[in-house]
């Protein structure tokens, strides 16, 4: 019973601290870590035990997250000679709640290896009452995520974990946790569903708006929200074999980071993309010829695969989405300008 009173104060602090996630795609997500500990000897338990972290978790600045943690463990207490502190209980319960700091190596759309390092509250929850204690934490991990695994995006966590808990003279375990990691992300408008028309009996409004300027009525417009300046057959659906460059596409200086601007107007682009049921589309990056030409290729691809990222994690199939980098290779212009560069330095949509 006092394990689940504490775990309850836990999940409690835990949700109050839960950040809001906004509207639309965020870099939010909710991991569900089972691990196995090493527990210190000085608890004087069994040196096996299992436990349960969950950690709510959100991106604040390019690699760098935050996540909130609860966890939960029961040590099973040894039976020996008679010298064992807390021989008098059945069990030895440990209920905590902290904040840690991680650095992701990479943009968590693959295989994504990373550090964490934060501090908390602990409880240890022993026999007699009067030895109960509440203790400050510190915590250190290395591990990884996986690529999606799902079409929900759900990925696979593995960690290794040293806790140093101030209970007593200080305690010393090492965790080894294998779990899941869910986003936290909202899922893509439904498709409209359009009522059949009822009968007029009377004069007939004639619906002649044309929404996304594709020239095709609205009243016959099969993939609406088609983006400017793209082709569409009689269906208002975008033809195969076209290059469409997305505006306002940007990154922050010498990295594949989107900008803010970049992702709100690929929130159009996304909804376009999810409104056109057949094409397979190719995410093109391209750059000017200044630096070294290796090293323009590498950040094309980089940006290009940025720019995919984002669109799957706005809800289009991963399946009918390519990314590659051409660096300097394919200039529009003369790269002897500084307009010329401007129009070189580009993403595009190639539809296949």
């Amino acid at each position: 019973m006092r394990l689940y009173h504490s775990l309850l104060l836990s999940a409690g602090l835990f949700t109050a601290a839960m950040p809001v996630a906004a509207e639309g795609p965020a870099d939010n997500y909710l991991d569900l870590t089972p691990y196995f500990t090493r527990v210190d000897s000085d608890r004087n338990t069994e040196r096996q035990a299992g436990g349960l972290r969950a950690a709510y978790g959100w991106g604040w600045q390019g690699h760098w997250y935050s996540e909130v943690q609860v966890f939960g463990a029961i040590l099973e207490t040894e039976n020996t000679n008679g010298s064992v502190e807390f021989q008098d209980q059945t069990d030895y319960y440990m209920s905590g709640v902290g904040l840690d700091v991680v650095y992701n190596f990479g943009d968590r759309d693959g295989y994504t290896p990373f550090l964490l390092a934060g501090l908390g509250g602990v409880y240890d929850d022993v026999m007699p009452d009067s030895d109960d204690t509440t203790s400050a934490f510190v915590n250190f991990a290395a591990g990884f995520t996986s690529q999606e695994i799902s079409a929900r995006g759900i990925r696979l966590r593995a960690e290794v974990r040293y806790l140093y808990d101030f209970f007593e003279d200080g305690m010393s375990d090492w965790q080894l946790g294998f779990g899941i990691s869910i986003p936290l992300r909202c899922p893509p408008p439904p498709a409209p569903v359009y009522a059949a028309a009822p009968r007029q009996t009377g004069p007939v409004n004639v619906n002649l708006r044309d929404s996304d300027g594709d020239g095709v009525l609205d009243r016959d417009d099969r993939c609406p929200d088609t983006l400017p300046g793209a082709r569409v057959d009689s269906e208002g659906c975008v033809l195969a074999n076209q290059t469409i460059t997305l505006d306002d596409i940007h990154f922050e200086f010498n990295s594949a980071i989107l900008t803010p601007a970049a992702r709100n107007s690929l929130q159009e682009v996304a909804r376009s993309l999810r409104s056109q049921p057949g094409n397979q589309v190719e995410i093109a990056g391209h750059t000017d010829s200044l630096g070294n030409d290796s090293y323009n290729l590498k950040l094309s691809r980089q940006r290009a695969n940025s720019v995919r990222a984002y669109l799957v994690r706005n809800g289009v199939d991963a399946n009918r989405l390519t990314a590659n980098g051409y660096g300097e290779q394919q200039p529009l212009e003369s790269n002897a300008t500084d307009s010329g560069r401007a129009m070189n330095r580009r993403v595009e949509m190639r539809f296949r």
